[in-house]
Parts: C-alpha cells; structure tokens; sequence
C-alpha cells in the first residue's frame, strides 16, 4: 500500500514539474494602469505616456525565446525619470533586469527564454524641485 502511494506520489510530483509556468501578475502602484502591448510585425513600436500620480503607466510585453531587442525612453524631465524592466516569469521579481539609473539607454533585452516582460517608467518622487511629473516616449526596436 505504502509503495503504491510513493509510486503515485511520484506521478503526481513529474506531472506538476512538467506543467508550464505562468507569469506573476505585476503588482501596480496605486492609480497605475498597466497596458498589454505587442511588438508589430515590424519589430518597431513608440509609445506614449506619463509618470505622474494618478496617471502612471506600465506596460507589458511577452518576448518569445531568441528575441533580441532594444527599450530606448527619452523623457521630459530626464534628471528624475527613470526606466525599470523586470521580467515576470522571473521567480526572483525583486531585481529588474534593467534600471536606467545604474545603465545607461538604451536597455539591450536578451531572451533566452520566453520572457514577460514588465516595463515600467518612474518619476524619482525623493528629488527637490522636481516637478509633478513626466512626459517620457519609448521607443523598442526588435534586433533579431
């Protein structure tokens, strides 16, 4: 009896393991609106928005397995605007795979695997007479 419940205990654990894995939800700032998008066939979309509060924007975009691309932003206020990319997929999402604040634009995207990407623009809240907010452009150029 007891071996046939390993038996199928085992089963049970090969069956969960070969069961893909989803991406976590992102978890938004208050009055974030995080937007689906798709690069075109292409390989070359601009998007728009603003990072003040009440009016932030994320987007998401999932990069399938050998995509290269590049994340290039130009913003308004560029001393106090800031882009971070974090892949979902990640089973560590506290470290971005890219934060303009430690390299410089544009951000170079390696998928090795498929890839859920999280795409987030931010205005550094912390810096004195820094406005109330942002305009910011970015643009993604798929490469390969």
């Amino acid at each position: 009896m007891m071996k046939r419940f390993g038996v199928a205990l085992l089963g049970l654990f090969a069956i969960a393991g070969s069961a893909p894995v989803r991406a976590a939800e992102p978890v938004l700032y208050p009055h974030e609106k995080l937007h689906d998008v798709t690069l075109p066939a292409d390989g070359h979309l601009k998007l728009s928005g603003w990072t003040r509060d009440g009016r932030s924007v994320a987007f998401r975009m999932k990069v399938p397995a050998g995509a290269e691309m590049t994340v290039n932003m130009v913003a308004s206020s560029r001393r106090f605007t800031y882009l971070v990319i974090f892949d979902l997929n990640d089973p560590d999402q506290e470290d971005a795979i890219y934060s303009s604040d430690t390299r410089k634009l544009p951000a170079h995207i390696f998928a090795d695997n498929e890839m859920d990407l999280l795409i987030r623009p931010f205005f550094a809240k912390q810096a004195s007479r820094r406005g109330l907010g942002s305009h910011f452009d970015l643009e993604f150029n798929r490469t390969k």
